[in-house]
């Protein structure tokens, strides 16, 4: 860093959307770096560990213009070497009490067009190339080299999409391959649809996102508080209604369970549509069927363990019953979330582990739903989820523990325009991150079901 430089301090940094130009030699839109991995081969790819790891970082123009740079880094017992395009970042310069913006030249190792040759540090092995060509950086391609045969893995989010598929090209030959060229090579054997973005199909779940977050400041979370299909404030578990408080009246506030919010929304959708609230009392019925003289069902009869599966299945099978005009009950409505892509995980400790995947009357793993949430909005954009979360609970040391359906939310994910993944989230009245959903029920499960989602969305 220049004594000039060193006069400002970076303050806030914003990552600058890179546009993709959809080159003539890359129909994928990613920067493309192998005519310069061609010079790099007995430099950096197969030259002495020691001699790479005593390189300092440069920097190569393709034919196009785009600005890669060449470093080496050190992951543990493994050597990198990374060929990363220039991305710019967009900081705040503070100097003699001014403030000026101005952009910063990166190189992320992850960034959309990187390629990353993983090598043993002790022995200088090629071990694996990571190529990354999406918004996501936990969104790659890995080759791997074992017993002399070239292997492949897609990954999204910790969940193996693909893995150990064979690919008929020498290891060596991917060090000057084409993205490209191997695109075209695995095109039918590895699941590139999960880059396969549209931004413009996820209008009406923004929209939808924007009305809900307008109306939350109206919302005070009750217990068993809902609306019928007169819009009547009730008591969900008696049908009875509920009094309203004056000051609630006055300033057109609505008072909702976990359970109401999410009548509350799907209702949005199904008024302009049909006119009117959707029933109640439907929505309680059951779903689930107990093993007869099991413990699930000695349990059962005293409690309603399975409540916001049997309301969010009934609830998306209101809606589209709504909207197509056909009579549907949840197990013919299809709107039950029940894939399953990925083959195996990586865990919170890095290791391989076998993906439970989907669980009847049960649904996915919290802690697992990352990717999940990844492949239905590629796969299925413009549909929102509601979810029904189910927790575990020991009444005593020596009791069995119980397993029930407590709360319910209503999943938003979406890719911004930039191609980003995002998720919105909301409980019981309030906006939750993802994350903070993932936290707030680890160990737990959420069983989900798909509604689409409409521009054409008031609710009350």
């Amino acid at each position: 860093m220049n004594k000039r430089m060193g006069f400002w301090c970076l303050m806030v940094w914003t990552v600058v959307a890179v546009v993709p130009c959809f080159a003539l030699y890359n129909r994928q839109g990613i920067p493309d770096s192998s005519e310069i991995r061609q010079k790099l081969v007995e430099s950096w790819f197969t030259a002495p560990v020691e001699e790479v790891r005593g390189k300092v970082p440069e920097l190569h123009r393709n034919n196009v213009g785009t600005v890669f740079q060449v470093r080496s880094e050190e992951n543990g017992s493994q050597l990198m070497i990374v060929v990363a395009p220039r991305q710019k970042i967009a900081v705040d310069m503070y100097s003699g009490g001014q403030v000026s913006a101005s952009t910063v030249d990166v190189y992320p190792a992850t960034a959309s067009g990187s390629w990353v040759l993983y090598r043993d540090i002790k022995s200088g092995t090629p071990l694996f190339i990571r190529y990354y060509f999406a918004s996501e950086p936990e969104v790659y391609m890995q080759m791997n080299f074992s017993n002399h045969k070239v292997l492949a893995d897609f990954v999204v989010f910790d969940g193996y999409a693909a893995r150990g598929v064979p690919v008929g090209m020498p290891f060596q030959r991917l060090y000057k391959a084409s993205f490209l060229e191997v695109f075209d090579l695995t095109e039918s054997t590895l699941p590139w649809n999960y880059i396969n973005i549209m931004p413009a199909l996820y209008h009406p779940i923004l929209q939808m996102i924007a009305v809900v977050r307008e109306n939350l400041d109206r919302i005070t979370p009750l217990e068993d508080a809902a609306y019928n299909e007169d819009g009547n404030a009730v008591y969900i578990s008696t049908g009875k209604q509920r009094i309203e408080s004056l000051e609630m009246r006055e300033q057109q506030g609505l008072a909702l369970s976990s359970a109401g919010f999410i009548k509350w929304i799907v209702d949005g959708l199904v008024i302009p549509v049909g006119g009117s609230y959707t029933r109640l009392e439907p929505l309680m019925a059951p779903t689930v069927q107990f093993r007869q003289g099991s413990f699930a069902e000695t349990v059962g009869e005293e409690f309603a363990v399975s409540f916001s599966l049997d309301w969010t299945r009934n609830l998306a099978a209101a809606v589209l019953s709504t909207y197509s005009g056909r009579n549907f009950y949840y197990n013919t409505s299809g709107c039950d979330v029940q894939i399953e892509p990925f083959s195996a995980e990586i865990d919170e400790f890095g290791k391989l582990s076998n993906s439970l995947g989907y669980l009847k009357d049960t649904g996915y793993r919290i802690n697992a739903i990352k990717g999940l949430l990844y492949v239905l909005a590629v796969t299925e954009p413009g549909k929102l989820y509601l979810g029904a979360v189910r927790q575990s609970h020991r009444p005593s040391v020596d009791s069995p523990e119980v397993q029930f359906f407590t709360e319910s939310v209503a999943i938003f994910p979406y890719f911004d325009t930039s191609g980003r993944f995002q998720v919105v989230i909301f409980e019981n009245g309030t906006e939750l991150s993802l994350e903070t959903f993932m936290d707030r029920y680890k160990d737990s499960y959420v069983h989900l079901v798909r509604i689409n989602a409409s521009e054409r969305f008031f609710p009350q």
